[in-house]
């Protein structure tokens, strides 16, 4: 009975107005392209009488196969208990936890839920009346950051969120002899600083974070710099915390894992978000051995403090191999870390602070940044080409603006101006135009404008500088006359 309820669930999502028409696969999607529902203007229908996509008999076959599949793989013994439950097994009964925690306020999961609790209430209700007592699903007590859910104020919901982590993470730790294995994916230094003091607050301690991929590629490709590539899994395990220690000693001992870990993240094809996470778990693990980390004047230094340096050792250790200008090395260092996202206009005043002298005015001026209210997000080629003409043509020029001039000059397709042109920048191969176009290609996402522009200018690198070479040889000088 309660397969034949998930049935009708299943029938549910794919015969409501908020369809979506899969125009190469000819079928019908469901709304959850992502984790909400959004508002569309038409909606595909389909017979559920029929054998055609959408239909009954293709949903009773999904759930059979999937019944027959997951027959006998291994037995399981399912614990219904509360989150946090400190009673659901004797302490230090359990050798290994494998959790994976909400996300902060990334996905409003109760409210989800709510579009198939409706028809589970009416095909199960009778069946499993404890389940379906309530109208809709339980959501004060849900462990997530979701203001909507306090009143519209967002400290209620933050305070809600680490005090609900904090009880979980207790009952693991009171519970588990050994390794404790978190999966969290969320990109702000926001989430994750609720995340630690969740998991340092329980007696445990970080012993470190490991990247994987776990997206599929055209995902990534439509949500450009949206969303992680990877996913990140923390480890940790009981620990009691002792003695102090000063804020250099511990900061000296976090930028030195942190150089040795995105060497070896940079080397096996992690960027951006994905490299920057996983280096949060590391920092962590060097601050959580000590009771407390004091700074000169005797002030502790917190979480978000830790996270921040985190970020800019990372920044530092991406740009610390590149031989180019510093406004170049910001570009990249910063594309590595945020890509074209919005983000606050105090993280750039901060970073231009960390091991560069770049001033933020200087930034504005060379349109390296598109400004929205207090937020910033940094601008692609075309933005840039755009706003200054000339750019890349002044002597004086940063190696980001001729890059980005021949990637206009690509795109536009006129061949020989963009041949004429990098017969001035980089008339040779081994030039450091094309060893920095190389770092800019290896922090774009695959599939946005900017890296299949440059993608193409690097393809076709050795036929432009032949011409170029050439071109430059076969042009006249003009002669002059003696007396």
């Amino acid at each position: 009975m309660t397969y034949l309820g998930i049935w009708i669930d299943r029938l549910a999502m794919v015969n409501n107005t908020f369809g979506r028409w899969n125009v190469p696969g000819e079928k019908i999607e469901t709304p959850f392209a992502r984790q909400a529902i959004p508002m569309i203007f038409d909606y595909p229908e389909s017979n559920p009488f029929s054998s055609s996509t959408g239909s009954a008999s293709n949903h009773l076959a999904w759930l059979s196969r999937y019944i027959y599949n997951e027959n006998n793989i291994f037995p399981v013994n399912c614990n219904h208990t509360s989150s946090g439950e400190m009673n659901q097994f004797k302490r230090k009964y359990l050798s290994t936890v494998i959790t994976d925690p909400p996300y902060y306020d990334a996905i409003a999961y109760a409210d989800l839920a709510d579009f198939f609790y409706v028809w589970l209430k009416r095909t199960l209700g009778d069946v499993f009346p404890f389940n379906f007592a309530t109208p809709q699903t339980p959501k004060t007590e849900e462990c997530t950051a979701l203001k909507h859910h306090h009143e519209g104020n967002l400290d209620n919901a933050k305070k809600h969120f680490e005090k609900k982590l904090q009880e979980i993470f207790s009952a693991i730790e009171q519970q588990t002899s050994g390794l404790v294995s978190i999966m969290f994916a969320h990109q702000s230094t926001e989430a994750w600083t609720t995340l630690v003091n969740s998991i340092l607050g329980s007696k445990m301690n970080i012993m470190g974070s490991w990247p994987f991929d776990s997206e599929m590629g055209n995902r990534m490709i439509a949500m450009e710099k949206l969303a992680l590539a990877s996913s990140v899994t923390v480890s940790c395990r009981p620990n009691i915390p002792e003695g102090y220690a000063g804020f250099k000693q511990v900061k000296v001992k976090i930028e030195n894992r942190i150089k040795r870990e995105v060497g070896e993240l940079y080397a096996n094809g992690f960027r951006g978000a994905d490299l920057l996470t996983a280096c949060f778990g590391k920092a962590v693990s060097e601050f959580g051995e000590y009771k407390t980390v004091e700074k000169a004047d005797g002030t502790q230094v917190t979480v978000s403090e830790l996270l921040e340096l985190a970020r800019d050792a990372a920044f530092n250790t991406i740009i610390s191999d590149i031989d180019t200008d510093e406004v170049t090395k910001f570009y990249i260092g910063w594309l590595n870390q945020f890509g074209f996202t919005q983000t606050e206009h105090d993280d750039v005043m901060r970073i231009t602070q960390v091991g560069l002298s770049v001033e933020v005015a200087e930034l504005h001026n060379n349109h390296v940044f598109e400004t929205s209210g207090n937020k910033e997000s940094l601008s692609g080629y075309r933005a840039r080409c755009k706003s200054n003409q000339k750019l890349g043509i002044q002597a004086d020029a940063y190696m980001i603006d001729k890059i980005h001039k021949a990637m206009s000059l690509y795109q536009l397709g006129n061949r020989q101006n963009l041949v004429e042109y990098l017969g001035q920048v980089a008339p040779s191969i081994d030039t450091a135009f094309w060893r920095v176009c190389t770092a800019v290609a290896e922090v774009l996402t695959p599939g946005c404008d900017d890296h299949k522009q440059l993608s193409g200018l690097m393809d076709n690198k050795e036929s432009l500088v032949r011409d170029a070479q050439r071109s430059k040889h076969e042009k006249p000088e003009q002669g002059s006359l003696e007396l």
